[in-house]
């Protein structure tokens, strides 16, 4: 799953990486939490006081698929682990992945932080808070991006027997049907996709990303957006809503993401294990009944890595190489950094010498 993949369209543009005409199948649900959160996290704040709990996954995998997965952590560079140093001559990099996510454990992070943090000349993330509010402006002067603006809602467009299914799975999930029918099918999935129990954690978007982009800013230090975040709206919406609806199908008949998926992922990003939830969630939705063959669903998981991590992977080093200054801290969401593909490979095949900072 670390692999290049030829058939992915490569952007000129490193900067708006995802500018691109391909499109995200909506029928990875199960596979789409942990990289697209961010997304959600935009509109979905609430003042409630709660987080999701439930049982480790990993702990009741089958034996034979985690010796799989163990067998292909072995085989992945920089499998785990959530802090890393990258230094090629005077130049010293220092690495994070980050979790979009608000939690108390991120406290200890940014107090690991702190001292290379206040010491950059700049701190790299993707997308800083110009940008971010940048973002939610065009989102909420263009609504068309992630609602039907025009023409028939989804409660016109599907048989009533569809729509009340999606309704009862949006209710609960903590989306008012009349919401659900506006929203862009494609927004509608991943919307569905955070468990009700994460909307309710108080300040659910200040994750160690936005906490690390503010103690730069107490510090002084220069924040900058490794990418546009418009591309990713834009990326998940290049497909025709016809289309998007038939996943959207798809999608519904699959098995959702429920607490304990989602409590697994939390739990695997603080373990250092990120890449092992990953390859967890791979194997589960390989081996789920479904109308595609292993194949078909294979190549949907391999576009969606390649569109969402490999490629932006591939665009952010010319930019983190392009940045002034020899000492720089990059926090990009942790899915980023294990693989041949991942943001660690890549620097080091830039010549940079690359060292775990956390144990």
């Amino acid at each position: 799953m670390n692999r290049l993949l030829s058939r992915a369209q490569r952007s000129g543009d490193r900067r708006h990486a995802l500018g691109h005409s391909g499109a995200v199948p909506a029928t990875l649900r199960p596979f789409l939490s942990l990289i697209c959160f961010c997304l959600v996290a935009v509109w979905m704040a609430t003042p409630l006081r709660a987080a999701c709990s439930g049982l480790d996954l990993r702990e009741s995998a089958a034996p034979g698929m985690w010796a799989e997965i163990e067998a292909e952590i072995a085989l992945t560079p920089f499998a785990r682990g959530l802090s890393w140093v990258a230094t090629r001559g005077d130049r010293r990099l220092h690495i994070i992945g980050t979790m979009h996510l608000n939690d108390p454990r991120h406290d200890a992070l940014v107090a690991h932080m702190a001292p290379a943090i206040q010491a950059a000349d700049a701190v790299l993330l993707e997308v800083n808070r110009a940008d971010k509010a940048r973002l939610e402006r065009t989102l909420a002067e263009t609504p068309s991006l992630i609602f039907i603006t025009e023409g028939p809602t989804l409660i016109d467009r599907l048989p009533p027997e569809e729509w009340d299914e999606i309704a009862e799975r949006a209710g609960a999930a903590g989306i008012p049907p009349f919401m659900a029918a506006k929203m862009r099918p494609w927004f509608l999935s991943l919307s569905m996709s955070v468990p009700l129990c994460a909307r309710a954690i108080e300040d659910v978007t200040d994750g160690l990303d936005m906490k690390l982009m503010t103690l730069a800013e107490r510090a002084g230090v220069e924040t900058l957006s490794l990418e546009d975040p418009l591309g990713l709206f834009q990326l998940f919406d290049a497909t025709p809503i016809e289309e998007q609806i038939k996943e959207l199908r798809s999608y519904i008949a699959m098995a959702g993401v429920g607490a304990d998926d989602f409590y697994t992922m939390v739990e695997s990003y603080f373990d250092g294990e990120v890449q092992a939830y990953v390859l967890l969630q791979l194997k589960q939705f390989l081996t789920s009944e479904s109308d595609l063959s292993v194949a078909e669903r294979q190549a949907q998981v391999d576009d969606l890595l390649e569109a969402l991590l490999y490629q932006r992977n591939r665009d952010w080093i010319p930019v983190i190489e392009a940045t002034a200054g020899n000492r720089l801290v990059i926090a990009v969401g942790a899915a980023h950094l294990p693989g041949e593909a991942g943001v660690l490979a890549l620097l080091e095949a830039e010549g940079y010498q690359i060292e775990e900072a956390l144990r």
